[in-house]
């Protein structure tokens, strides 16, 4: 048997622990009993729960949000998703006066299954009209698609700030270039056009 002290011992030179090494130890002895278990439990669960309110808030701020937003914050929101990139944009093919106007992604808003907005090929802004350029043939005035692509043009242009749209809905005509198939020429107009013949 020798003298030595243990390698790890404590001597009267040594240094105490520090406060927080004290806790800590004191900490894990407790977790480590049944009842300091369950309040280890508690402890995290009630954590977790505060963490998941917390996150279902924040969610539900913002999708009321981006429900209380207009028709432009619709677009903006089409906008930022990556198939809103791959869609068909109006443009002026012939880089007139005339001034595009972007109005696709709020169509394809109100027509997730393009059934109606796929009869779009351009949209321009002449003077104070809103013009849709279409492939709808001309005998179909006042059509369903017609008249909600009116529809939803105006409510596009109002949620803008337009206080008086005025949209044109054009067809293609075998004579005369673009015949008009529904339209809102004032504010008690219902886009659809009188009879012509």
């Amino acid at each position: 048997m020798t003298n030595a002290s243990p390698r790890h011992g404590r001597g009267k030179h040594s240094k105490p622990p520090s406060e927080f090494s004290v806790r800590w130890n004191r900490l894990i002895r407790s977790s480590l009993t049944k009842s300091g278990r369950r309040r280890l439990v508690a402890a995290g669960t009630g954590t977790a729960t505060v963490a998941l309110i917390a996150v279902a808030a924040a969610a539900g701020f913002a999708a009321t949000g981006e429900a209380k937003k207009g028709p432009q914050a619709a677009v903006a929101a089409q906008k930022a998703r990556p198939s809103a990139a791959a869609s068909p944009q109006a443009t002026d093919p012939a880089g007139g006066p005339d001034e595009t106007v972007d109005v696709m992604p709020y169509l394809q808003t109100k027509d997730p299954e393009k059934k109606v907005s796929k009869y779009v090929k351009d949209v321009q802004r002449t003077g104070d009209f809103l013009r849709v350029y279409t492939d709808l043939e001309e005998g179909d005035e006042n059509s369903k698609p017609a008249v909600s692509l009116c529809e939803w043009t105006t409510e596009f242009l109002r949620g803008g700030g337009d206080k008086e749209p005025r949209v044109f809905v054009h067809g293609k005509s075998e004579d005369n270039g673009s015949v008009v198939l529904a339209n809102k020429q004032s504010d008690k107009d219902d886009c659809e056009v009188g009879e012509t013949r």
